[in-house]
């Protein structure tokens, strides 16, 4: 045993089923449930069709960065041939559109509102490392009560039971998510949007 062994975290492969768009195996750095005492979440993924990587607004009270590279690391920049839609605003009813077509770090401030994020085109791999600054992948979203009030629930990435196997803690493994995706296009609104108010996303 060395004295900084703890400081070291070999990857693990980990199997994913989101979906045809990302390949079997990725790897993950989940924080402190990796390495104790850690500050900072990353995720490394590349997208290989169009897929939402978020369907819902939401805020951290951290800074997340996005980073979207083409997935050829020999040439980043001219294997980058896709479209990438994402949201961002202060306001959650008048965020600002943004599609990316190039190489591009995307900041994310503290308590600001950002997707839904979506791949709309990918005619190469586009790798995505999302960044953010905390040991936990915890996210701020909003509902609201039977009266219209809105609220804002917090949750924290792979942090509850598992929906398909109860008593196993979630992995964010992906399983439950055709289900989830069913259940979200089967709503007329969206739980985060207001009653009565138009939206374009």
């Amino acid at each position: 045993m060395g004295r900084y062994d703890s400081l070291i975290y070999e990857f693990r492969k980990e199997e994913t089923k989101w979906g045809e768009f990302l390949p079997r195996y990725q790897a993950y750095f989940r924080g402190d449930s990796c390495m104790p005492g850690a500050r900072f979440y990353t995720q490394y993924r590349p997208y290989m069709k169009e897929a939402y990587v978020d369907r819902e607004p939401n805020f951290h009270t951290e800074e997340e960065y996005l980073c979207f590279i083409g997935y050829d690391m020999a040439d980043p920049f001219g294997s980058f041939d896709a479209g990438i839609e994402i949201w961002i605003g202060e306001d959650i009813d008048e965020m600002e559109r943004h599609v990316i077509t190039e190489p591009t770090i995307v900041r994310i401030p503290p308590f600001t509102w950002h997707c839904p994020l979506r791949y709309i085109k990918v005619n190469k791999p586009v790798y995505l490392e999302s960044m953010l600054a905390s040991g936990r992948f915890g996210v701020f979203v909003r509902r609201f009560d039977e009266d219209g009030n809105p609220y804002y629930p917090y949750s924290v990435a792979g942090h509850k039971p598992c929906v398909l196997e109860p008593g196993k803690q979630c992995n964010v493994c992906g399983r439950c998510f055709k289900d989830a995706l069913e259940r979200d296009d089967a709503m007329a609104r969206k739980p985060w949007q207001k009653p009565g108010r138009a939206y374009s996303y």
